[in-house]
Parts: C-alpha cells; sequence; structure tokens
C-alpha cells in the first residue's frame, strides 16, 4: 500500500492505522507505519502487507474476546500530542493540555490529522480492493 499526504506541518511525525471507522469510536485498530512529512508538508510511505476486501481480525479467547471484524479505513495521528496543541488545532486555553491519544507506539499520539470517512463506515477504501 502506498501512502502520500501534502499539506501537513513541515517536518512533522504521523502514525499511519488500518481502522475499523474513520472516526470515534475507531473501533479494532492496527497500527502500519510512521509517515514523515518534510520542509514541504509533504510525506509518503509504502508498507507491505494484506490489505484489501478480506482484511480482518478476530480474538476467539485471551483478555479481549471479538468476532470477525473488518478494518476498512485509513487513520493518520500526530505522534506528538504537542504539535496540533501548538498549532491550534484543539482547545488551548488557560489550564488547558494537549489531547493524548493511543495512536502510536508508545500509547501518546495526539489527534488525528486525516482519515478516509469520505467511504461510508462499512465499506472504506480498503473493501474495493480485491486480489
Amino acid at each position: 500500500m502506498d501512502v502520500s499526504i501534502s499539506g501537513m506541518p513541515r517536518n512533522a511525525d504521523f502514525d499511519l492505522f488500518v481502522i475499523q471507522q474513520p472516526n470515534k469510536p475507531f473501533g479494532v485498530s492496527w497500527y502500519q507505519t510512521d509517515v514523515n512529512a518534510d520542509r514541504h508538508g509533504v510525506g509518503h510511505a509504502t508498507v507491505r502487507g494484506v490489505f484489501d476486501a478480506e482484511t480482518f481480525s478476530v480474538s476467539p479467547g485471551g483478555s479481549t474476546t471479538f468476532g470477525p471484524t473488518h478494518q476498512y479505513h485509513l487513520g493518520l495521528w500526530f505522534n506528538d500530542p504537542r504539535l496540533p496543541y501548538n498549532l491550534g488545532c484543539e482547545p488551548n486555553g488557560p489550564g488547558t493540555q494537549p489531547i493524548v491519544t493511543p495512536f502510536n507506539g508508545e500509547q501518546n499520539a495526539g489527534i488525528q490529522a486525516l482519515n478516509t470517512a469520505q467511504f461510508p463506515v462499512g465499506a472504506g477504501p480498503l473493501s474495493h480492493v480485491h486480489r
């Protein structure tokens, strides 16, 4: 899968996930790679894997249990929660703190920057890919 971003803050780092739903609650989410924007706010990543209409997760036991669940959407999160806060992408008045989400390897990412919400919830772009 090739992913390109543009119009992003320059020299910013992002984390790409395959997700069940493009917006909150995101559902089952699967980390893919980092995507780094250069000094022009442009970035690219190539991820090797199976990304198609048959992509799903299942947890028949263990500490978390759920049935087969497709993940057809993509979401991109700011790696550093301070960056969107400092850019004014979220409330940042006196006494506020950056919003922290679990969408990076350290589970302290920022807010979601991009997603595939232009597709219906159960029919994201990966549902249209066939091998």
